[in-house]
């Protein structure tokens, strides 16, 4: 377990020094309002193109975005172009400067390893950033994301070919996750049919029902923002009062004329105009709540620090600063402040309160430290030690002192658990209920929450997650290194909470009327049926910092380029129409069970409209013997696609198969193929396929494929009825009927041919592997005119290799197996 940690070390402290490949671009809008992507500046203005490049002004940036390692294309205008974009929007800025930049977030998210990690999950990771996230309102940089989605849709800068087929991700953490949400409602709800749609929205630790700082604090940064105490107060002051924070607060600061800080979860943007967002059911939404929820509030003390600095001359005071930040929940002191100097009377500020939610269950935050370091340090400036004061013409000597310099506690509750899950209690919100305290993971549907969330799936720190054990939450987005140290509690942590969003977004991404991931890069690592809260389950991809471990191949042979090898990077052919077996590799040994057969493909100028692939696992090189695997769809875009194959996962169920062998079916066109290769660490947890839909698998709609030019297929008509009448020119020569997808048949026994007598006394019929033997159709039985066979279905399937050893097939394989042979069939049908 160490030395994962170690290599983990090295991987994800390599990674932050390293620049990955990226694209910056800064977004502002201009007199009418458009999006526009910033060109240059002149005179003081942005000079920039919106997304119909039309020429466009503005004075200030609004968002900037980072784009990772986007796929190349020599054609755009940037030498890039989107495929499945997931967009990382980050939270706000507590530094009152706002001067964090996009580079400081990619070094945040690559100690997770999160660029490389959705990269070669077949994602371009777009980082997002809004100028400013403290004065500009929540509702503001909302409308900002919505039109940068609309933007990068469809514009003339950045292509997006997928758009509407790949549509967007979207992840917001903290801040970043309200203001996403809001921006994807706002999109999907006025895009078009043809934009891309928002595909899932997700969030890390966000609070969707508000988020909480120490009652005390407003106060205690009020008074000495007005008393000249610390400057970093009357910052801190201003930040509380500025929108894009005070509409997140479950407290609401007023100063009129005093300031105040109380509970308030009516009629503010949260839990008003928000609402319609967080309701929105269009798009799939996954929240993760990085909090604990063990139906308790964490032990704490009532008070938080204590800080009184004092000057003197013998009896006389000559002046005192006191600060003292409690917790109350029954109305209590919860902020006493004083000040006095020299003769003066002295300014004291009592603020009393129920602060309730100050250690609601969630994750915490330091802001009783970050206060008090300020004001210790104000303090200290103020009557430092060796301090003098004037008398006429001469300096007296001061004596200072601390009467208290303590800090009790440093944190308090930040993001509420309830809130990060966007919790419901009978109806309404869970901030609004005890249940926000009182809740549990006992009995909670986290991946089905029902009318207990807003969620589709809602996660929070439950017996499962490694920070459980914790007394208190963990910081809110904890990072694993600090000073270049490791945390491996906190990486364990990252690592379980991505691993539920990207299961969720698996879930989601398949496709269940082919029984195939939309994204072939996630065959292998996710399941849509996975219960995403099985760390068992997590895939190694995530626990390695997005690292993948692969093997090339060491022979290839390439049907229609004969100079191309294993030597060649990219090998690129005419490939004629119909089905054709265009590659042969070798892996040296038995194919490995879970690993996946990945290659990559593009097609230019084709003749028709559509394409398939297959894969063969074969046990020679001419592929007698093989394993079919499932047929897949290819992209006809003249972009680069990646197809992937999962093997099966029983041991032993691919002893003698070492050479895979691709298949293309088309119309034809220009074929370019590269780096094929086993990816190790994959597994074939696929799930049981859909029941097939038709006892009759002959005459049906299916369509039926010649394996070459030495099988010929006409109808067939005599006084005995209509059949299929195919005709074999040698041995080891067939079809097959294909049935769209994987389908189990675990309903039927056996597979029952009925053929013209003296005809298919040497085919053979198998479902998808040809590895088993009684699957010859001689010797059946006279019936009604008809020869009749019945082959059991678990002798002409390979359960071995399918999903949890059920009856499923994707294909029925008529062969020969001796030739010339002739078979007219009657009828195909289960039983």
């Amino acid at each position: 377990m160490m030395m994962r940690y170690l290599w983990f070390a090295f991987i994800a402290l390599f990674a932050t020094n390293v620049v990955a490949a990226h694209k910056d671009y800064t977004f502002f809008l201009d007199s009418k309002d458009r999006l526009c992507v910033n060109a240059s500046k002149s005179l003081g203005a942005l000079i920039g193109l919106d997304d119909a490049g039309i020429t466009c002004v503005g004075f200030a940036p609004s968002v900037s975005i980072r784009i990772i390692d986007a796929p190349q294309d020599e054609n755009s205008n940037t030498g890039i172009y989107l495929e499945r974009p997931f967009f990382i929007i980050d939270g706000i800025d507590l530094n009152p400067e706002e001067k964090k930049t996009l580079t400081d977030l990619e070094g945040e998210v690559q100690q997770v390893g999160l660029p490389v990690m959705l990269k070669n999950l077949g994602y371009t990771p777009i980082l997002v950033q809004f100028t400013e996230t403290v004065r500009t309102s929540l509702q503001d940089n909302a409308k900002t994301l919505d039109k940068l989605f609309s933007f990068l849709s469809d514009n003339k800068l950045i292509p997006f070919p997928g758009a509407k087929e790949d549509g967007f991700i979207v992840m917001g953490i903290s801040q970043g996750g309200v203001i996403g949400r809001y921006g994807a409602y706002l999109y999907d709800t006025h895009r078009g049919d043809s934009d891309a749609p928002i595909r899932l929205f997700a969030s890390l630790d966000s609070p969707h029902q508000g988020a909480v700082m120490p009652m005390g604090l407003f106060s205690t940064v009020a008074f000495w923002s007005n008393k000249g105490g610390s400057s970093a107060a009357e910052m801190f002051k201003d930040m509380l009062l500025a929108k894009g924070a005070a509409d997140l607060l479950v407290y609401e600061n007023k100063c009129e004329k005093s300031c105040t800080s109380e509970a308030n979860t009516r009629g503010r943007f949260l839990y008003d105009d928000y609402r319609y967002a967080a309701e929105y059911k269009k798009f799939p939404t996954v929240l993760v709540a990085q909090g604990q929820l063990k139906g308790r509030d964490p032990a704490h003390k009532n008070d938080y620090y204590h800080l009184e600095r004092h000057a003197e001359k013998g009896p006389f005071t000559l002046g005192s600063a006191v600060s003292h930040m409690q917790y109350s929940d029954n109305n209590g002191t919860v902020a006493r402040n004083r000040k006095k100097e020299t003769t003066d009377d002295a300014d004291l500020v009592d603020y009393k309160g129920t602060s309730r939610y100050d250690f609601i269950q969630g994750t915490t935050y330091p802001f009783a430290a970050t206060i008090y370091q300020s004001l210790r340090q104000g303090f200290y400036d103020a009557m430092p030690d060796g301090m003098t004061y004037e008398v006429l013409f001469w300096d007296v000597d001061i004596n200072t002192s601390w009467g208290r310099d303590e800090l009790v506690q440093d944190r308090s509750t930040f993001i509420p658990t309830a809130s990060a899950m966007d919790m419901k209690c009978n109806g309404d919100l869970a901030i609004r209920s005890d249940c926000g305290f009182t809740q549990s993971y006992v009995g909670f549907p986290f991946e089905n929450p029902g009318a207990r969330s807003t969620a589709t799936a809602a996660f929070a720190v439950d017996p499962t997650h490694p920070r459980y054990t914790e007394s208190i939450s963990g910081r809110h987005i904890e990072k694993p290194f600090e000073n270049n140290i490791l945390n491996p509690l906190v990486l364990n942590g990252m690592q379980v909470d991505m691993w539920r969003v990207l299961c969720e977004v698996a879930k989601y991404d398949y496709d269940y009327s082919s029984g195939q991931f939309r994204n072939p890069k996630l065959v292998g690592y996710f399941s849509p049926n996975t219960n995403c809260m099985d760390l068992d389950k997590m895939p190694d991809i995530i626990r390695n910092a997005g690292a993948v471990q692969t093997i090339p191949f060491s022979y290839a042979r390439y049907n229609y380029n004969a100079a191309a090898t294993e030597k060649s990077s990219e090998v690129q052919f005419k490939l004629p129409a119909g089905w054709k077996k265009v590659a042969t590799w070798n892996y040296g040994g038995d194919a490995q069970a879970n690993t996946s057969f990945e290659v990559n493909i593009k097609v230019d100028n084709p003749k028709g409209n559509w394409m398939k692939a297959e894969l063969l696992v074969c046990q020679t090189k001419g592929c007698s013997g093989h394993l079919q695997l499932n047929e897949a769809s290819v992209s006809v875009d003249g972009n680069w696609h990646t197809l992937r194959w999962q093997m099966p996962a029983n041991e032993g169920a691919l002893n003698g198969m070492r050479w895979f062998c691709l298949v293309l079916n088309s119309d034809g066109g220009e074929v370019t193929v590269s780096n094929a290769q086993l990816v190790l660490n994959t597994r074939g947890d696929v799930p049981i396929p859909p029941k097939i839909n038709s006892t009759t698998i002959y005459p049906n709609s299916y369509k039926y494929f010649l394996w070459n030019d030495e099988v010929h297929v006409k109808k067939y008509t005599d006084e005995l009825g209509a059949g299929l009448e195919i005709n074999y020119d040698k041995g080891q020569r067939g079809l097959h009927i294909e049935m769209g997808q994987m389908v189990s048949m675990d309903d039927y026994r056996n597979l029952v041919i009925t053929y013209w007598p003296g005809t298919c006394q040497r085919t053979l019929a198998y479902f998808d592997s040809k590895t088993l033997t009684k699957a010859n159709l001689a010797n059946g039985w006279l019936q009604n005119g008809f020869v009749r066979k019945n082959l059991p279905l678990d002798e002409i399937i390979d359960l071995n290799v399918t999903p949890h050893g059920s009856k499923a097939a994707h294909r029925l394989n008529l062969q020969s197996i001796g030739g010339p042979e002739r078979c007219v069939i009657e009828s195909i049908t289960l039983e």
